[in-house]
């Protein structure tokens, strides 16, 4: 691959799917700091391997997968030192950072399975077949991971009336 061609490549995948990157990067690690590193070793990993992209058309789910590799190897990384690598540092403000808290908490407790299905597919609009090629598994895994995912955090998100009523 050509170096001019190689560097715009690079740029198109910057300009198109830093953004989405981080959000999920956030989403996976619940930190700001770590979900930077997460993307900024993202980018140096394509960087590194552009000429492993057999087709252009499906550079965004060679990105992603490249992300997941890299958040893999970063909890592999942080199992030594667990106590960073999910520190949730939100502190509610106002009722509506209440819900967004309480949302990124209920998703953050769900397996990692059913929180990657949920967070491409709802999150950020991926297709089901877009999600299953990125996860490396059939369309129905996608929407069993999305449907006990979305269960999961209902009950999760659903305020526990019955305790509420007692405690007054």
């Amino acid at each position: 691959m050509q170096e001019d061609a190689r560097r715009q490549i690079f740029q198109s995948a910057v300009e198109q799917f830093s953004d989405s990157c981080y959000r999920v990067a956030y989403r996976l690690t619940s930190n700001h700091e770590l979900a930077l590193e997460l993307v900024q070793e993202t980018f140096m990993a394509a960087w590194r391997n552009l000429g492993q992209l057999q087709e252009q058309e499906r550079l965004r789910s060679w990105l992603f997968g490249i992300l997941r590799n890299q958040f893999s190897k970063q909890l592999a990384r942080e199992s030594r030192n667990r106590h960073q690598i999910l520190d949730c540092e939100t502190i509610v403000r106002n009722d509506t950072s209440r819900v967004a808290g309480d949302v990124q908490e209920a998703v953050s407790q769900l397996e990692e399975n059913q929180r990657l299905a949920i967070l491409l597919v709802s999150m950020e609009g991926w297709t089901i077949e877009e999600a299953a090629e990125f996860l490396s598994v059939p369309r129905g895994t996608v929407l069993s991971r999305l449907h006990r995912a979305r269960q999961r955090l209902r009950v999760l998100l659903t305020p526990d009336w019955e305790s509420s009523i007692r405690n007054l």
